[in-house]
């Protein structure tokens, strides 16, 4: 799952949700750990500075009930206080 927050660099974000144990990339999955923005994303058309501001989240067979969950409140939480600064 990828999505986009508008006036949030997203290698920002990362180092944050990192802090708060959410594990997520800016890059596509078949380059994470690139600092270069998603060659799918700009292949669809979003300019290097929309694909900046874009994260990924992979889940998987160790996903736990839950998990979505803890990321979309520690993800909204973050990004309301990096727009609030």
């Amino acid at each position: 799952i990828a999505a986009r927050f508008p006036d949030v660099v997203a290698e920002t974000l990362l180092i944050h949700l990192d802090r708060a144990g959410i594990h997520a990339s800016g890059g596509s999955s078949c380059s994470s750990g690139a600092v270069e923005p998603s060659h799918v994303l700009s292949a669809m058309g979003l300019p290097d500075e929309e694909a900046r501001q874009a994260v990924r989240f992979s889940f998987g067979w160790d996903t736990l009930t839950g998990d979505g969950d803890r990321a979309a409140h520690a993800v909204a939480d973050v990004v309301d206080a990096m727009v609030a600064r």
